[in-house]
């Protein structure tokens, strides 16, 4: 286990216990135990089979780094959840339920000003994710196997456009075998967009190997639902 997840092990561990939480009852009906028992197990395959194995992408300095230990809370569920024969469909529900929930904490008026940014002043999220460009380039320099991301020129349709280029999380479940929930994954990227009043349109992911994944958001235009997963249906044009 590399030092900084050592350190941070407290940490990450009242993290997962937060995002569990939230869906508490689901939990202990799928697992049949109370759910002090269930959490230990998952923190303890988390910690075991994942945390373990982290690549160092940066630490506190960089916004991936709780991106990659976030997301497999997610997938750890899912995980300990097949032994009690949870599908990895009915984790993918669960998953986007956990999501929708933790969105739903943020007071509403601070995600409709969120949402207002990007639909009414595109110019100024593009300024800040050319920013965002700059330090993961630089981080990524420092720590192969970053994200790293490419804002992409502004079109009619699309007047914000961003594109990861480099995705650890994708490349950590190709490492260790958990490629089956990584679609799903990429599907909670509509549930954020959505809560905050945004139109996400994409259609490449790394998961479906196009080799990036792009995030292109509309204005004045209907918000994609959030299930099923966009990704899996071979007829929706969105992943």
């Amino acid at each position: 286990m590399h030092p900084y997840y050592q350190k941070n092990k407290s940490k990450l561990r009242r993290e997962m216990d937060g995002y569990l939480k939230l869906i508490r009852p689901e939990i202990e009906e799928i697992f049949g135990k109370p759910y002090p028992l269930v959490f230990t197990e998952i923190w303890n395959d988390y910690e075991q089979e994942m945390l373990e194995h982290f690549p160092f992408i940066g630490g506190d300095s960089s916004s991936g780094t709780r991106n990659l230990t976030g997301c497999m809370f997610f997938v750890s569920i899912g995980v300990v959840g097949k032994q009690y024969g949870l599908s990895t469909h009915d984790w993918g529900r669960l998953a986007t339920t956990l999501y929708e929930r933790y969105f739903e904490r943020i007071p509403k008026l601070l995600r409709r000003l969120v949402g207002g940014l990007f639909n009414c002043c595109p110019d100024l999220i593009n300024k800040a994710l050319r920013r965002k460009d700059r330090r993961n380039a630089e981080n990524a320099a420092k720590n192969p196997g970053s994200f790293v991301t490419k804002t992409q020129t502004p079109t009619a349709e699309y007047p914000v456009i961003y594109h990861n280029q480099v995705c650890p999380i994708c490349e950590f479940c190709k490492e260790r075998g958990y490629m089956e929930y990584l679609p799903y994954m990429c599907n909670l990227d509509y549930v954020m967009f959505r809560a905050f009043g945004v139109a996400l349109y994409r259609e490449k992911t790394c998961a479906t190997g196009d080799g990036l994944c792009d995030f292109k958001m509309k204005r004045g235009v209907p918000i994609p639902g959030v299930w099923p997963p966009h990704i899996l249906d071979e007829s929706d044009p969105l992943k």
